[in-house]
């Protein structure tokens, strides 16, 4: 069987409030805001291990929309805190970015929903767990398992 987690809110601990004041910043070009919010990745702990639900014949991806400036020091957070994983899979894009700089949450989502959507798809993922009801939505749409993780009242 082949599982896909997204990685913030579901794999890693996050604080969206935090990390929303942080990608402002980061937009802005803020030197030392860009280095805060790498800061902010690198210091994240596991609250859910994928592994605990992949047997020996089993494989689990990971699928985030984390922004480009982010994935060096997630490519690091991922190979220090857990093992075994079959791939990497960056969502997050230039649109998704502008959309979120411009207040467009749901539209952010659904940008993201649809990469998710089409990387979910090639993998030949069984299963999805993910923190953004959008995105659950999305991806049962189309047929898909995917389970809602974590969350919150907004």
């Amino acid at each position: 069987m082949i599982l896909s987690f997204d990685l913030d809110g579901v794999i890693a601990d996050t604080d969206n409030g935090v990390l929303g004041l942080l990608h402002e910043g980061d937009r802005e070009g803020k030197a030392a805001i860009s280095v805060a919010l790498q800061q902010y990745y690198g210091r994240r702990q596991v609250v859910l291990d994928p592994r605990m639900f992949v047997g020996p014949n089993d494989q689990y991806h990971i699928v985030t929309g984390r922004v480009v400036s982010a994935q060096a020091i997630t490519r690091e957070w991922v190979a220090h805190f857990l093992s075994d994983w079959a791939g990497l899979h960056f969502v997050g894009n230039e649109l998704s970015e502008k959309l979120l700089a411009a207040g467009a949450m749901d539209a952010a989502s659904d940008c993201l929903a649809e990469r998710k959507l089409t990387v979910v798809k090639a993998i030949g993922a069984t299963i999805h767990f993910d923190n953004n009801p959008r995105i659950v939505q999305r991806l049962r749409e189309e047929g898909l398992v995917a389970v809602q993780i974590g969350g919150g009242l907004c």
